[in-house]
């Protein structure tokens, strides 16, 4: 059976309203969750934070060690009320070093976008699983209508063994 996608989901976090931007992470959290993939969203050290200082480089290069286990890189693209993008120099880091490391990197302005995406993707990868069940029975199917030499031989020397075969 595959793997579930891991992914981690960049966003903004001090541009803008701090415990909005980690919200809108949580919620891109979730919409992967339903969907079932494992997502990764840093912005959760928001809250740690608040238990054990740490300095922000600290906290940044700790995120990169789990980006780099990623399969994919969710960029959210928030806009704030005039409808212009709220910027993040970190998640434009964590973007570059994602395509550096070969991960997948998909850019959503919104929750909806996310939400169809996840919806597609989910929908692609139970076909490509069905493909997969589908290969393996008939390779097991093909196994039981011509046996290997060796698989034969030992077949003789059981039924041989029982009496089977005389």
């Amino acid at each position: 059976m595959k793997k579930k996608l891991k992914i981690y989901v960049a966003s903004p976090y001090t541009i803008g309203r701090a415990a909005c931007n980690v919200r809108l992470q949580l919620e891109a959290q979730q919409i992967l969750m339903d969907y079932n993939f494992v997502p990764f969203a840093p912005l959760l050290n928001h809250f740690g934070a608040i238990y054990h200082y740490r300095d922000e480089k600290e906290w940044f290069d700790w995120d990169i060690e789990w980006l780099k286990i990623c399969d994919i890189l969710i960029r959210i693209r928030p806009e704030d009320e005039e409808g212009i993008e709220i910027p993040s120099g970190g998640a434009d880091i964590e973007e570059k070093i994602a395509q550096k490391y070969n991960l997948l990197v998909f850019n959503f302005n919104n929750l909806n976008e996310l939400r169809d995406w996840a919806f597609i993707k989910q929908k692609e990868m139970q076909k490509e699983m069905q493909k997969e069940i589908d290969l393996e029975k008939m390779e097991k199917l093909w196994k039981l209508v011509n046996p290997t030499k060796e698989e034969m031989e030992n077949f003789e020397k059981l039924a041989m063994k029982y009496n089977y075969i005389k």
